[in-house]
């Protein structure tokens, strides 16, 4: 019996050893939400490290290359050239609602969409 409780609980200790459960992942389609309300953006970030955002409103698309480590969001995309990186604090609500703050981007562009917004994960 003392056998099957250690051998339990060295199971345990090993799934939790090599799986992450906090770790975040923001892979998948996201809806943009501003303060103003007005501008309706969708970002799907895709598996493989890259994504595609659309401002429908202005028939506006571009992609890039993203990184997520430790809760900051490297991005870098066509629009601003895609040699220039741009880091962003990325506060996770839930796993489905994230909250971004500009650490350091160079891209006015992208600093302008992308600094306080609001991601909300849509499901598909």
């Amino acid at each position: 019996m003392k056998s099957i409780i250690a051998l339990s609980a060295l199971f345990i200790c090993l799934l939790f050893a090599f799986t992450n459960p906090n770790k975040k992942n923001i892979t998948g389609h996201w809806a943009v939400h501003y303060r103003s309300g007005n501008e309706k953006v969708s970002i799907h970030f895709k598996s493989n490290g890259t994504f595609v955002a659309e401002i429908p409103a202005e028939h506006f698309v571009v992609g890039g290359e993203y990184k997520l480590e430790n809760d900051i969001l490297s991005i870098s995309d066509t629009s601003c050239n895609k040699n220039y990186w741009g880091k962003y604090k990325e506060t996770f609500f839930t796993n489905d609602s994230i909250y971004s703050t500009v650490i350091e981007d160079s891209c006015s562009g992208r600093r302008s969409s992308a600094d306080k917004a609001t991601l909300v994960r849509v499901k598909m």
